[in-house]
């Protein structure tokens, strides 16, 4: 499926990197041993197709291009930016500098740039910069910090929550139920107190996390429940997690979506794309530039596959809010929306070839048919089939922009160093 291709692609070899045509004059900066390629005449097709016909994407970073969230286009091996009217294709020999053995280019990159500023020449480049580096230095904090929520929540629900609904079912009649249910109280006492630590980093508002409270009171509930043997105080501390778990991992996972919208990771591409091409111009160590080079292009694919992503999640979120509705009244809201559902579902059909994609394909055929037959009883079920696997595919999109938001998350480390280099 797409959206899983995406994430198995090595940062490394996801991006290649090219220049358009008026981009690959004297004054531009050339690639560390990049050959001239060679023109093509291919025009740039949709993301959709460039992958349906090559297996691949591309990214440009040209200079005096401004980078756009989810620059990528690619024609049987050729790559684009988006809006370029010719560009020139990657040579294989352009492609095998990205063969790198480093699984994270972008922190290798930034460190090598943290060397780097070791020259004064390096350093009031980067200054230059300062407000963009601080900027995406900050929203990135602001996604890791969800992005930890969302796996304390996880770890919550599957390594605490559950044990405890087990156990509770057999609360003092078996001597080893408060054994177990000690570990979960530790459990979920670790669990607290990293909550708590990042409710206290201040990058997300404390009324951001109203449900600390009800974690804080879980807890005191479980030890004193394991502690005066108190059933009642069990089924309170279920009845508080459920509560929590029942409502905030998608207010948490809304929150670290809209936080990966609005990062501006295409700022940041720019700024280091105009720093590289400075040091490509420099007598200074070629293989930390070299490294800085590769780094700006892992940074460039992450910036590509977040904005693919956000583009595939809305897509999906905005349908899946449409199959909820007509499930509330289905008997008539289906029949009155199905031809706008269908126009909706027919640009994924087109432009989506995986196997998944033709299986909720044929669930649209088999649903259309039995609306046409006009029988309810048949209608209920292909819906129900319809609705499930539709649900399915938002959730692999959620969970790879999820992963993704992870990846970009291990950014920040370097980065913060970049900035105190410059304070």
């Amino acid at each position: 499926m797409l959206e899983v291709l995406l994430t198995d692609i090595p940062l490394t070899t996801f991006l290649i990197f090219s220049m358009t045509k008026k981009e690959t004059g004297s004054n531009a900066a050339q690639a560390p041993g990049n050959p001239e390629p060679v023109q093509s005449s291919q025009e740039p097709c949709s993301i959709d197709q460039s992958v349906d016909q090559s297996g691949k994407l591309g990214v440009n970073i040209g200079q005096g291009q401004g980078t756009q969230v989810g620059d990528v286009y690619n024609f049987s091996g050729n790559f684009y930016q988006s809006g370029s009217e010719t560009s020139k294709p990657i040579t294989p020999e352009g492609s095998r500098l990205l063969q790198s053995e480093d699984s994270n280019p972008v922190n290798t990159g930034l460190n090598a740039l943290t060397e780097l500023m070791q020259h004064s020449e390096v350093r009031s480049a980067v200054i230059s910069f300062r407000v963009d580096f601080q900027a995406a230095c900050d929203q990135i904090s602001i996604i890791a910090n969800y992005k930890e929520l969302h796996d304390l929540l996880h770890t919550l629900e599957f390594r605490c929550y559950s044990g405890i609904v087990h156990e509770s079912k057999r609360f003092l009649s078996d001597e080893t139920s408060i054994e177990i249910l000690t570990d979960h109280e530790l459990t979920l006492q670790e669990t607290l107190r990293q909550v708590q630590e990042i409710a206290e980093r201040k990058t997300i508002a404390t009324n951001e996390i109203p449900w600390l409270k009800d974690l804080e009171l879980a807890q005191t509930e479980l030890r004193a429940a394991i502690k005066e043997l108190n059933t009642r105080q069990i089924q309170r501390t279920v009845w508080l997690l459920n509560r929590i778990l029942a409502i905030y991992p998608s207010r948490i996972n809304t929150k670290l979506n809209e936080a990966a919208r609005t990062l501006r990771l295409p700022t940041l591409v720019d700024a280091m794309q105009c720093i590289w091409e400075r040091l490509a111009a420099s007598n200074l160590n070629q293989q930390k530039i070299k490294q800085f080079y590769i780094g700006v292009e892992g940074l460039v694919a992450l910036n590509s596959r977040l904005g693919f992503l956000i583009q595939k999640h809305d897509y999906w979120q905005e349908l899946d809010s449409e199959l909820r509705r007509i499930e509330s009244n289905l008997e008539i809201e289906l029949e009155m929306s199905w031809t706008d559902l269908k126009k909706r579902t027919e640009v994924l059909f087109t432009s989506d070839k995986d196997l998944c994609t033709a299986s909720f394909q044929q669930d649209s055929q088999n649903l259309e048919e039995v609306l046409k037959a006009q029988n309810p009883a048949k209608i209920k079920g292909c819906f129900r089939t319809y609705r499930r696997r539709a649900s399915e595919r938002f959730f692999q999109v959620d969970t790879t922009l999820l992963l993704l938001c992870g990846e970009l998350r291990e950014v920040g480390a370097p980065l913060t160093s970049v900035l105190r280099m410059i304070e």
